[in-house]
């Protein structure tokens, strides 16, 4: 079995370290001081603090406790100089293999396991079979069940299975100036662990106001709990280098990168949110307050979109009109990292859709678009097209809109153009949001109906 391997490798490795003059130190066990950094990006930043008896001279050291996904690559020792020792690399398995991986797991094959769910529930049973790394690609039998998978669970073992499966963790191998006891800080970077902001706007009865609560959700799929005495979320886009590729398809990639070079955006700052009482952070996910019951003003829009296409279109196509609020966060005083925002009505008793938002700094209002609206109808016409030159043209278009209201409302009905245009003439001014957007601020009565009409002239580039 893969354990057994381990061990054995483990094994000749302390008798090849005695051979050679090495010796080796106590294991440094969990417990000592720990930061997080977590980013929303599958990634997070380890500093571990663990206080060590070690010998003089060359010796290794087992960091016992060691996440699984944990990036060893990237270990360093941070005090080693002021610690009086050097850091001369380490040995630990490699990600998916042995401890870290699905051989980890496949240990348990035959053993009595605890299953706690993310919900607090609490049932034993029996590991089958394993087909992957984690509790969602195992086997078990619970009860008179066999159930396949259970997913963000946490598995307990005890007893012999748990001697025979506990994970070797990650060997360092150090070179001592004295022996004695001192405090060693490690900084690895780990995977499988990452967070986002959940919000709940619950509505006013006129909709003009609302109540924002909004939770930090951190997902744990390391395989181990972290009890941080401080911790940080990181929000913002890190850029993470990626493995090398064959000529051909890095030529591939350089050539298609020019095409979405104008739509990517490039972060060079973070924003760090630093938890005043941090949680223990289990396996599975844990969630703690972000913003608790804050008043905030909205503005309720309807917004109707559609894009030009070139050519003739005989037939007319229906606008989706989307419900759309605002929210002023300005009173807020802080910035809201990037999650879902869902929105209830009717006091909180009804789920009326939610939108993601990204990142937003603070003293900026906010967006969100939840549904469609159930009794406003959009239907735009083509009236006429002319191709006046190989790259210019020149069309005419009307969009209806329906209301079955019991208030008048205004529409704001956005089309996306192509290329440079210009709107000749509108029964509706034109406002210019953007390179490729106009807007038309549109009146429609209470259980009425409203034209709109435009004539655009377009020139291709190229």
């Amino acid at each position: 079995m893969a354990v057994r391997a381990l061990s054995s490798f483990f094994a000749l490795a302390a008798l090849g370290a005695v051979l050679s003059g090495q010796t080796s130190a106590d294991a440094a066990a969990p417990g000592g001081r720990q930061e997080l950094v977590i980013t929303n990006q599958n990634l997070g930043l380890v500093l571990e603090s663990r206080t060590v008896s070690l010998p003089a001279g060359k010796t290794e050291l087992l960091w016992d406790g060691a996440p699984a996904s944990a990036r060893t690559e990237t270990w360093s020792v941070t005090n080693a100089s002021g610690a009086g020792v050097r850091f001369l690399g380490l040995v630990a398995p490699l990600p998916g293999q042995g401890a870290a991986g699905a051989d980890w797991l496949a240990g348990l094959v035959g053993k009595r396991v605890r299953i706690q769910r993310p919900g607090g529930t609490t049932v034993e049973g029996e590991v089958l079979a394993v087909h992957g790394p984690t509790p969602e690609h195992v086997v078990f039998r619970e009860g008179e069940e066999l159930v396949y998978g259970e997913p963000d669970a946490r598995i307990s073992v005890s007893g012999e299975a748990a001697s025979a499966a506990r994970p070797s963790g990650v060997t360092l191998k150090l070179d001592s100036d004295r022996a004695g006891s001192r405090t060693l800080t490690s900084r690895y970077l780990v995977s499988d662990v990452g967070w986002e902001a959940s919000y709940a706007l619950t509505l006013a009865t006129d909709e003009r106001r609302g109540r924002l609560e909004g939770s930090f959700v951190v997902d744990n799929r390391t395989g181990t709990d972290f009890a941080p005495a401080r911790l940080r979320l990181l929000a913002g886009t890190l850029r993470a280098a990626q493995p090398p590729m064959p000529k051909m398809m890095a030529q591939r990639a350089e050539m298609m990168a020019t095409d979405v070079v104008a739509q990517s955006t490039e972060l060079s700052e973070s924003r760090v949110y630093e938890v005043a009482t941090p949680p223990r952070l289990a396996a599975g996910r844990t969630t703690f307050p972000l913003v608790t019951d804050a008043d905030v003003a909205v503005e309720k829009r309807y917004v109707a979109r559609s894009t030009y296409w070139m050519g003739a279109m005989e037939e007319p196509q229906r606008i989706p009109v989307g419900v759309q609020y605002r929210l002023q966060t300005k009173p807020l005083a802080r910035a809201l990292p990037a999650g879902v925002v869902r929105v209830y009505a009717d006091g909180g008793a009804v789920f009326t859709g939610e939108d993601r938002i990204e990142h937003t700094p603070e003293r900026t209002d906010v967006e969100i678009e939840t549904s469609e609206a159930f009794d406003l109808t959009a239907t735009r016409r083509q009236v006429s097209f002319t191709q006046t030159s190989r790259t210019d043209s020149e069309s005419s278009y009307e969009v209806v809109i329906v209301s079955r209201k019991k208030e008048a409302v205004t529409i704001l009905v956005r089309e996306q153009f192509p290329g440079d245009w210009t709107v000749v003439e509108s029964s509706v001014p034109a406002k210019k949001l953007g390179a490729f957007v106009a807007e038309f601020a549109v009146s429609v009565p209470a259980g009425g109906e409203a034209k709109l009409t435009y004539r655009v002239r377009v020139r291709m580039r190229g």
